[in-house]
């Protein structure tokens, strides 16, 4: 809560660079001794998230937990639970839970979002599967401090990955064994390569960037937090990850429903043209389902982007990554969004997911517009 509501009010443009802020926060904790040896992997961690430069000070008499009260509320029951999902309401996150329901697994849905986020979550809650349990909290600090606010909110995430943690780690009980934070995502997003030049940093997030993980895995691994975060999907497209879903016929029902936008939360319909509504019809045409999803009238034909030239910048940069992508080294392309994993065969897999998803994105673009 800390960590975004410092992201939220430390603006940007104060920065000496204009981007790059230095944010220095203090928490006070019950046990800061069990953290302190953490802190230079979550600064490194945080830095990596948001692009900015953490400085983190744990100090003691933090709030005491909370003294149990009869309840006087409605309160969740993690007790058939065997794992933790996140569940944004997005298309990833829905095939991740379908999977793991026709696995036989029995996850606790964990969701992060603003209110109608979590209406359209809510809504499809009940077409995923019968008796899903559902954790639903979200950050939304509030601009009463007459500042300005930053609206790109990279370390909102960082609040979705740790309530994932809490809910996972409370599925471990006496003599558990670990337990598992699945975090859907495809390969291409994960990634989330620039797609020009200038989109290196500024316009790229690292929500499910491996190395991210990888940190936030370490930190719980040191402070004895059994919980293990796990992408299934890091090695494979959108549009693989829809073919190959185990429940199809649910997923025939819900998918239309489900939200990819990175612009939802201003017009609360999807507008087709951004760079995530982009992978979202490419895996449709990649999997071969129809597409009816409910875009914004005026996003509905790219060719008209094209054509007219207003509000192409995401589709002109994706134009111009797949006419470069035969000739392109994909590895080093995609070295530009961070340390990648160490071992070969995990580094060579997210490589070419990014590959495979460009490809499946070009497919699609070729079908819609001339270039």
């Amino acid at each position: 809560m800390a960590v975004t509501a410092s992201d939220t009010f430390v603006n940007r443009d104060d920065a000496a660079d204009g981007w790059a802020r230095d944010i220095q926060l203090t928490v006070a904790l019950v046990e800061p001794a069990r953290w302190v040896p953490v802190v230079p992997l979550l600064t490194s961690a945080l830095n990596f998230l948001s692009g900015d430069v953490w400085s983190i000070k744990l100090v003691g008499d933090g709030a005491p937990p909370p003294v149990f009260k009869v309840r006087t509320r409605k309160v969740i029951d993690p007790a058939p639970c065997d794992c933790a999902c996140l569940f944004s309401g997005g298309l990833d996150s829905a095939i991740g839970v379908l999977d793991l329901l026709k696995k036989g697994r029995k996850p606790i849905l964990v969701s992060h979002a603003y209110t109608h986020d979590a209406k359209r979550q809510i809504e499809l809650l009940p077409k995923l599967g019968a008796n899903l349990v559902r954790f639903g909290a979200q950050a939304n600090p509030s601009g009463w401090l007459a500042v300005g606010n930053d609206v790109q909110m990279r370390t909102r995430s960082f609040n979705f990955l740790a309530m994932g943690v809490l809910m996972a780690s409370a599925l471990v009980g006496p003599g558990s064994n670990r337990r598992t934070l699945f975090v859907p995502e495809n390969g291409l997003i994960a990634l989330n390569p620039p797609l020009t030049p200038r989109r290196i940093g500024a316009l790229s997030t690292r929500t499910t960037h491996p190395y991210y993980l990888n940190l936030v895995q370490r930190i719980l691994d040191q402070v004895g937090l059994l919980v293990d975060i796990k992408n299934p999907y890091a090695d494979k497209t959108k549009g693989e990850m829809m073919r190959d879903c185990l429940d199809q016929a649910r997923l025939g029902q819900i998918a239309d429903r489900t939200v990819s936008c990175g612009k939802w939360k201003r017009k609360r319909t999807q507008c087709g043209r951004c760079v995530p509504c982009l992978i979202r019809r490419a895996a449709y045409h990649g999997a071969g389902m129809k597409d009816g999803t409910d875009y914004q009238s005026e996003g509905q034909v790219l060719q008209h982007f094209l054509d007219y030239g207003a509000d192409a910048d995401d589709l002109m940069a994706m134009l111009l990554a797949v006419r470069r992508l035969p000739k392109a080294d994909v590895a080093k392309w995609v070295a530009q969004t961070g340390p990648m994993p160490l071992v070969a065969a995990d580094r060579d897999s997210r490589v070419e997911a990014v590959r495979r998803g460009m490809i499946e994105v070009e497919d699609y673009l070729r079908s819609q517009v001339q270039f």
